[in-house]
């Protein structure tokens, strides 16, 4: 009797922690969230407090501090969240008041990537905000996935930056 529940117990420790493991490699590595929203602002606005880097700290809640970083391979930075890691972001295109994508980096290895197209409309402007994501850990996915982060840091960051222009 103690073997058959000693090897239950064992099984459903195996479960707990492989189950999550094979659900990661079902899901893709690469995830996206995209979000078309209108924000009640001119474009040359909107425009600058996006691509306006060493001001984001002024509309941006999450954000605690940001450190410019110029190199060879173009402009760079660091963010310094209230909660969580630092992230190294580098432009990667900038098109004025068009387009701007921005490279997520953990260290040196590439997380994925912000993308905002703005867009003059009636009433303010239109922008397409997608972010990427890419996680090759499968458990690092099942963890993305149940939690839905991307989509939840991708709301936080539009409705900051609506809230900056409704003040």
């Amino acid at each position: 009797m103690n073997d058959v529940l000693l090897l239950v117990l064992v099984g459903i420790l195996v479960l707990v922690f492989l189950l999550p493991f094979l659900i990661g490699l079902l899901i893709a590595p690469s995830q996206q969230a995209t979000r078309v929203e209108l924000v009640k602002a001119p474009l040359a606005d909107v425009w600058a407090a996006l691509s306006d880097l060493s001001r984001q700290t002024e509309w941006r809640d999450d954000l605690k501090s940001m450190q410019l970083k110029d190199d060879d391979e173009g402009m760079r930075w660091v963010e310094i969240p209230a909660h969580g890691p630092k992230l190294v972001l580098r432009k990667i295109k900038e098109v004025p008041q068009k387009e701007l994508v921005v490279q997520v980096e953990r260290g040196k290895t590439p997380r994925g990537k912000r993308q905002a197209v703005f867009t003059a409309v009636p009433g303010g402007t239109r922008v397409t905000f997608t972010e990427t994501s890419e996680i090759s850990n499968p458990l690092g996915r099942f963890r993305a996935h149940i939690g839905s982060k991307l989509d939840k840091r991708l709301n936080h960051y539009i409705a900051q930056l609506k809230r900056h222009f409704s003040s």
